[in-house]
């Protein structure tokens, strides 16, 4: 019996990325905005998504974002090894460097602050 991996790496994905924005304490809304996805999944659906029920459609821009996402993440925890948990303090801080912003102000925003996060956490994203 072959195992489908496009579905499999849908489903593994989906789980991790509502993991990570669970732990960030992201609010339903927060979610789907931050993933794009609010013409195709409602707030009161994710619960399903969140439990590895169903899976995001995976198409370019939603990799990319999770990609983002998953970088910040690992990001944050290098930065940070003795607090795992201290990323979701950090996403909700003013950060001078943002001009007062939050990261999650600049990440909903758009994709161009989910980079400048990235790269502020992570300076190999800017040796490209």
């Amino acid at each position: 019996m072959e195992i489908n991996t496009k579905e499999q790496f849908g489903t593994e994905l989906t789980i991790k990325i509502m993991i990570v924005l669970e732990n960030w304490k992201f609010e339903d809304a927060e979610k789907i905005d931050i993933l794009n996805i609010g013409e195709k999944v409602k707030p009161r659906h994710l619960y399903q998504y969140q439990r590895g029920n169903k899976s995001f459609e995976l198409d370019a821009e939603l990799i990319e974002r999770s990609e983002m996402i998953l970088g910040i993440d690992a990001a944050l925890k290098t930065s940070y090894p003795a607090n795992q948990n201290y990323g979701q303090i950090w996403m909700r801080r003013e950060q001078r460097k943002f001009k007062g912003k939050t990261p999650i102000e600049l990440m909903l925003r758009n994709k161009t602050g989910m980079k400048r996060v990235w790269h502020f956490l992570d300076c190999t994203q800017s040796w490209q």
